[in-house]
């Protein structure tokens, strides 16, 4: 009798076993956790984090978001790809070539999401490895109560677009009928200044005919002149690009009718901007439609612990009402086509940029950091910035323009043609 008695005690605590360990699995299945880095998080609203708890909402699946300094970013995910330890999800400003074997293939959430072709990064074997999470264009701000004081009037609709050389006798209007410094300034970046030579119809650099240097071709050459002009006759003031003068401010200042810059200053502006009233406008161009594309990338990991998990993620990322939340809550220009968001501030300025990048020149708008990233991911160095630093010795009467271009050369081919 005891005996039967001990069995079946045995039995039962074997059945009780059976049934915890069952519950322990599928609440293991429901707390599955997966983890994103990201850098610039923060000063993003938290956009991500603000998503990953509307996932775990919805999904009960927690997604982990470590912001990490921009400069630690790239060398901490490869140390953990390395390790075997990836993250499920990044996202980032380039793709690395230490992780071209463990990228998952995100080909049909691109063709799902209508991710935007340009800068949709794919391998040599034309699969999608990296979906743009956000993009930036290059873009022109101007002080309306300058204008309207100085009776100029400037471009309210795209069948209004005036000429570099219309936007140059506007602006030296301003500048002479009001109290303005200069007619405008331009941030000290080369990703500014390949925006301009597009817009003078140039090709800015590519590689020539035979493959095995790069080149420039006559109209870049001839708006690299007008730029160093500009500086020169103080339309714009050189202190921006010799001495580091920050353009932001001056314009700011309420000072200058004008700003060459781009839509990652909308926030700041409708925020900060209090002293005189501005908008942004469509860019000038001469011959040819075009801004200079920027933006982040969101990709992901086969060895990470989790990786079908991350990969629903990404896909939950891109449906249309999340990624459009996305946008909203960290000011972005979205990454995919044919969306409309509502944003919290700035929407008058969104919409510019928007149209602008649907009426943009392409390849060309999106090519710098489409180039970038392609040729990071295939293991070359890239460039330096020898460009912008050779155009501030050309302002600095240091060398000659062609020198200059010489030198942007030798940083192309050095930067996309070896390893």
């Amino acid at each position: 009798m005891n005996k039967k008695i001990g069995y079946s005690v045995l039995s039962l605590a074997a059945v009780m076993l059976g049934v915890a360990g069952c519950g322990s699995g599928d609440s293991a299945s429901e707390n599955k956790q997966i983890r994103m880095f990201v850098s610039g998080d923060t000063s993003e609203g938290g956009a991500y984090s603000k998503m990953a708890e509307k996932y775990k909402e919805e999904t009960g699946v927690t997604v982990e978001v470590t912001d990490v300094p921009y400069a630690d970013l790239l060398t901490k995910i490869t140390k953990a790809v390395q390790a075997d330890d990836a993250p499920e999800v990044v996202r980032v400003s380039t793709v690395q070539p230490d992780w071209n074997d463990y990228l998952m293939d995100l080909s049909d959430i691109a063709s799902e999401a209508k991710t935007l072709e340009s800068m949709t990064i794919k391998d040599e074997a034309d699969v999608v490895k990296a979906l743009p999470s956000d993009v930036t264009a290059t873009g022109l701000f101007i002080n309306t109560d300058l204008f309207d004081e100085a009776g100029v009037t400037y471009p309210t609709s795209e069948e209004d677009i005036w000429t570099w050389d219309e936007f140059l006798t506007a602006i030296n209007e301003v500048v002479e009928k009001t109290d303005a410094k200069y007619g405008m300034v331009m941030d000290a970046s080369d990703h500014r200044l390949r925006a301009f030579t597009y817009q003078y119809g140039g090709q800015d650099f590519f590689l020539d005919d035979s493959g095995d240097s790069y080149t420039t071709d006559d109209a870049t050459k001839a708006a690299l002149q007008k730029f160093v002009d500009l500086n020169n006759d103080e339309v714009m003031p050189k202190s921006v690009w010799t001495s580091g003068e920050d353009a932001s401010a001056m314009f700011k200042s309420g000072r200058v009718p004008a700003y060459f810059s781009g839509s990652w200053q909308i926030v700041d502006f409708s925020t900060n901007i209090s002293n005189f009233n501005w908008q942004s406008t469509y860019s000038p161009y001469e011959e040819t439609r075009a801004v200079n594309m920027g933006g982040n990338f969101i990709t992901g990991f086969n060895n990470s612990k989790n990786s079908e998990e991350g990969e629903k993620f990404i896909k939950w990322l891109y449906e249309e009402e999340n990624y459009k939340q996305l946008c909203t809550y960290a000011g972005y220009l979205p990454a995919v086509e044919d969306l409309t968001v509502d944003y919290e501030q700035g929407q008058d300025a969104y919409e510019i940029y928007n149209q602008e990048i649907a009426a943009a020149a392409q390849p060309i708008s999106s090519k710098q950091t489409n180039d970038q990233v392609t040729m990071s991911m295939k293991g070359y160095t890239g460039l330096t910035g020898a460009y912008r630093d050779a155009i501030v010795q050309v302002l600095n009467d240091e060398i000659t323009l062609d020198e200059a271009i010489d030198k942007t050369i030798k940083d192309y081919n050095d930067g996309f043609l070896k390893k």
